[in-house]
């Protein structure tokens, strides 16, 4: 596992449990988007951006997007290390970026990117509160790629 690409990355670790596993026996890939919801919530409660136990009018934010990079199979038992980093934030969205490794092998076996968007009082779109923006703001990490070249590829997602 390469070092990390700067001092705001949050780290996550979990162990594959049987249900993550599909008939093939290897992590389903829908399951991944599970295991980055996680990330994302330790990440931003990390931040002071996210509060689990306060009123959820503080924490109003909804997925736009999320894509996923599969590049290697996980399995029953493995131990995952999920990088999550803020990559960019803007006026009323902020977009992460994660990867996930096996512990004893080191391999990179997914890489995402997500983007959220900031609610209102009414449900629409609206801008980062400044204490939010500043704290994603500090924290960016815009060495790591939104996702990493396919293989043949050069340099993507940055």
């Amino acid at each position: 596992m390469p070092p990390l690409p700067c001092d705001h990355v949050t780290l996550t670790r979990l162990v594959v449990r049987p249900r993550d596993m599909d008939a093939d026996r290897n992590v389903n890939n829908a399951v991944y988007f599970e295991y980055f919801h996680q990330a994302r919530l330790e990440h931003l409660a990390r931040l002071g951006v996210y509060h689990p136990r306060a009123p959820r009018r503080d924490n109003l934010f909804a997925l736009a997007e999320n894509t996923c990079r599969y590049l290697a199979p996980s399995y029953y038992g493995d131990v995952l290390l999920i990088w999550t980093a803020t990559h960019a934030v803007g006026r009323s969205s902020f977009q992460l970026v994660y990867r996930v490794w096996r512990e004893e092998d080191e391999a990179l076996i997914a890489a995402a990117h997500s983007v959220q968007v900031w609610l209102g009082a009414h449900g629409g779109s609206a801008p980062l509160p400044p204490a939010v923006h500043a704290a994603l703001a500090a924290s960016c990490c815009p060495h790591l790629p939104k996702l990493p070249p396919r293989r043949g590829e050069g340099e993507a997602g940055a």
